[in-house]
């Protein structure tokens, strides 16, 4: 997925999790949020790992270009229907 000309609404803070790798050393996880719009459309994004964690905060009043990867989950919700859920995580974001 390309967006091009997005509109930051919103950045959020870098978060850091700390999680046990599977040889046993400790580790963390990294990841920050935006909120863009695009015409009619608004979106939550993700950058995760070094690229969070080394990220410049955007410029407010530029328009942004984005390259991501979209990908859905199903779920069985508590009354048993099957939902889905997209997640988007940016590749490449400028």
């Amino acid at each position: 997925m390309e967006k091009r000309f997005l509109k930051l609404i919103e950045e959020r803070p870098l978060v850091t999790r700390e999680y046990t790798a599977q040889d046993g050393t400790k580790k963390a996880f990294y990841s920050k949020g935006y909120v863009f719009a695009t015409g009619l459309d608004e979106f939550y994004a993700e950058l995760t790992g070094d690229a969070a964690r080394d990220a410049q905060p955007l410029d407010a009043e530029a328009l942004h270009c984005m390259q991501g990867q979209i990908r859905q989950r199903s779920f069985t919700d508590k009354n048993g229907n099957r939902r889905f859920e997209n997640t988007i995580t940016i590749l490449k974001l400028t």
